[in-house]
């Protein structure tokens, strides 16, 4: 996330540093008023331009990013459901006195689901 900022950051310098820089050129270049203020027009249309083209990038990646989050999210609480229902059923089964091996079994699945959520969860966060 601080590459984004630093990304966004060096973006928007980048693009300052381009519209003064145009302006002060234009500014000092031996030209008339007239051919003066169509070359600020022309330049301050080309920035809105780029300012245009980068704004849908940056609409696409958001998108993209949130689709990712929302998928990786829904997998987490799948899981999440899955091991809270065996962690259920095992202690139901432990009430009922049921067979050593049999309870196991099913917190061996839960220790297994657990570190599958993790898992998950790992895979989102580094996504």
């Amino acid at each position: 996330m601080a590459k984004n900022k630093a990304n966004k950051g060096f973006l928007y310098g980048l693009l300052a540093g381009g519209v003064v820089g145009s302006v002060t050129a234009l500014l000092f270049a031996p030209k008339s008023g007239r051919e003066l203020r169509k070359d600020i027009a022309d330049g301050a249309q080309q920035v809105g331009e780029q300012t245009v083209r980068i704004a849908g990038q940056v609409g696409e990646s958001t998108t993209r990013l949130a689709k990712q989050v929302a998928s990786g999210g829904a997998a987490i609480a799948d899981k999440a459901k899955e091991t809270t229902s065996n962690v259920i059923d095992s202690v139901r089964n432990w009430k009922r006195g049921e067979e050593r091996s049999e309870r196991l079994e099913v917190n061996q699945e839960v220790a297994a689901g657990q570190e599958e959520n993790e898992e998950a969860t790992e895979r989102t966060t580094i996504s």
